[in-house]
C-alpha cells in the first residue's frame, strides 16, 4: 500500500502598513489558483488606521481545507518589520520557518525548532532603486526555499495584480525583484 502525503502550508505574511504583506498573501492566493491548489486567505490589521501592523494568513493544500485558521501553527512566516517580528515568531510552529527582513528587524530571538532565514530585503530593494519591492524579493525567496509555488505562477499573479494600466517599468522592476529573491535563496542554499 502506498500512502500519498498531503501537501499543506500555513503561511503568515506580516509587516507594517505600506510594506506589502497583504499583497504577498494576495499574490500567493492568485498563484495557487493558477496552480489549481486549494487556498484560503484571512487578514488581521492593527488598530491604527495607517502604518499599523497587518498579517495576511494563507492556507494552501492539495486537499479541501477544513480549517482556514492559522493560529500559532504557521509553518511558513514572513516578518517584514521589527514591530510585528515577535508576534509572528510566536505564531510559527516547531519545524516551521520564518523569513525575516534583517534590514528592519535588528533584534531576533531564538525559538527552538524554528528556522530563521535573515534577508536584508529592504536594502536589496533600495539597491534596485525601488524600496517598495522588498516584499516581492522576500516572496521570491520564500517560494524558492519552500517549493510551495512555481515562480511562473507568481510572476503571472504579479502581472495580473499590477494590472494592464501599470507602467512597463513598474512591472519590470517587480519581476526583477521576484527573480532576485529566488537567486538570493539559491545562493544561500548553495552555501550550506
Amino acid at each position: 500500500m502506498h500512502w500519498r502525503m498531503t501537501m499543506k502550508y500555513k503561511c503568515a505574511f506580516s509587516g507594517s502598513g505600506g510594506q506589502g504583506a497583504a499583497l504577498m498573501a494576495k499574490l500567493t492566493c492568485m498563484a495557487c489558483i493558477t496552480e489549481k491548489k486549494q487556498v484560503v486567505m484571512t487578514q488581521t490589521y492593527g488598530v491604527e488606521q495607517r502604518g499599523g501592523d497587518s498579517t495576511g494568513y494563507v492556507v494552501i493544500s492539495d486537499q479541501p481545507i477544513s480549517n482556514p485558521i492559522v493560529e500559532s501553527d504557521a509553518n511558513v512566516a514572513v516578518a517584514l518589520s521589527e514591530s510585528i517580528y515577535q508576534s509572528t515568531l510566536d505564531g510559527v510552529c516547531e519545524g516551521g520557518t520564518i523569513f525575516v527582513n534583517s534590514s528592519m528587524v535588528k533584534h531576533t530571538k531564538e525559538k527552538p525548532g524554528v528556522t530563521q532565514v535573515l534577508l536584508p530585503v529592504s536594502e536589496m530593494a533600495q539597491d534596485m532603486g525601488n524600496i517598495r519591492v522588498a516584499n516581492i524579493i522576500m516572496l521570491g525567496a520564500v517560494i524558492r526555499a519552500t517549493g510551495m509555488l512555481g515562480k511562473e505562477s507568481v510572476a503571472d499573479a504579479l502581472a495580473s495584480a499590477l494590472g494592464k494600466k501599470a507602467k512597463a517599468q513598474l512591472l519590470e522592476v517587480n519581476m526583477r525583484a521576484l527573480q532576485k529573491g529566488v537567486e538570493v535563496m539559491e545562493k544561500k542554499e548553495g552555501g550550506k
